[in-house]
């Protein structure tokens, strides 16, 4: 029986689009190659279905490099005269909507008694962005905790995030249900016994959801 539920946030709950967002850091000028790629042996994390990071955007969702130092990083590699609020907006421009009724759908999940988590690959200048313009209420509202990547140190889709997620709940594996839009992110969950559903992007999932919680 499914008595706890763990949403991803970009693609799931937020529509991303992390291409456009890599086309307007191209458009300052930026390498985009010399930003993200980095040794196949380095340690990478995903951003959504299909686009894996590695190199100084690994390091700085998983909160190695601060904002400031990460921003100037990307001003440093852009045409000269960009300022430090041109990168922020290239960077933060893959954030889209977060339609309301996801989020009143999470809460309707709580009042009916399931817990509710959060665990996203995110940085702290996204979530401070996200905090700001897309959730109408604070994020405790929602969710029992949000377990952030830039916080915890480590990203989906290694398995040791969601060891530990499971962990801090202290709910069995088989009893939760963890939402992703990334399949990679899925079968890394998998592999601990959480339940699965590769939400489609941009889709009204609730149906799915609702589905998977009363045959489980």
């Amino acid at each position: 029986m499914i008595k706890t539920i763990i949403f991803d946030l970009g693609g799931v709950l937020i529509d991303v689009d992390m291409p456009h967002c890599l086309h307007n850091i191209k458009a300052l000028g930026v390498d985009i190659d010399a930003l993200t790629k980095s040794p196949a042996t380095a340690p990478a994390s995903t951003v959504c279905e299909g686009i894996t990071i590695s190199g100084a955007l690994h390091e700085y969702q998983i909160g190695k490099i601060p904002t400031e130092q990460f921003l100037a990083m990307i001003q440093k590699m852009s045409a000269p005269g960009t300022t430090r609020q041109q990168v922020l907006d290239a960077w933060n421009s893959c954030l889209q909507t977060l339609p309301k009724y996801k989020l009143d759908f999470v809460k309707q999940l709580r009042n009916e008694g399931y817990a509710t988590y959060l665990l996203s690959n995110t940085n702290d200048a996204h979530w401070k962005y996200i905090l700001e313009t897309s959730f109408p209420e604070p994020a405790e509202n929602y969710f029992d905790k949000c377990f952030l990547s830039q916080e915890m140190g480590m990203a989906k889709p290694d398995t040791e995030i969601y060891a530990e997620v499971l962990q801090q709940i202290g709910t069995p594996a088989n009893e939760c249900l963890f939402i992703d839009d990334s399949s990679a992110n899925c079968k890394a969950a998998e592999t601990l016994g959480t339940q699965t559903y590769n939400a489609p992007v941009h889709t009204d999932w609730r149906e799915e959801v609702n589905k998977l919680i009363n045959e489980k």
